[in-house]
């Protein structure tokens, strides 16, 4: 029998990356940052990027379970696509992880309609259970923060 061969990595020309404190225990690793590189493509052209970008973000939560999860997308370069939006949810975890941080920068935060309040500001925008920030370490402390109210 003869089997054609498919592998995720051709879908998609974005680099995924996972990253945590330096100091964690690889058996406790508290906060999973998941850094995305590259360039989505454009409207429905970006599809494949993004389950391909879900799929690795699954896989990194799955294989590291960590308690908080920041999607790093700083280095993504997005203009337009809806599939964007299912990357960066709680992965259908159950029961979702809390929290859940999305770290955006110059070459997608003007792609994303939805975070025009952002363009604005310096701070963050809260859209339920993601909230969207400028800054790693801005999105690392709020995680941290709300991890220490579930912990209590």
């Amino acid at each position: 029998m003869e089997l054609q061969e498919h592998r995720l990595q051709d879908w998609s020309e974005i680099k995924v990356r996972y990253f945590t404190d330096p100091d964690a225990e690889p058996s406790y690793i508290k906060i999973l940052v998941i850094k995305y590189a590259g360039e989505y493509r454009w409207g429905s052209q970006g599809q494949p990027d993004a389950i391909y970008m879900r799929a690795m973000a699954q896989a990194g939560i799955e294989a590291f379970q960590p308690l908080g999860v920041i999607h790093d997308a700083s280095e993504l370069s997005y203009r337009w696509g809806n599939n964007i939006n299912e990357v960066f949810q709680n992965v259908d975890f159950k029961p979702p992880l809390v929290p859940v941080a999305v770290v955006i920068g110059p070459g997608c935060e003007p792609g994303m309609p939805y975070l025009w309040s952002l363009l604005a500001t310096n701070e963050s925008v809260d859209r339920g259970e993601t909230v969207y920030f400028r800054s790693l370490e801005t999105a690392w402390k709020f995680v941290e923060a709300r991890l220490a109210e579930t912990e209590s």
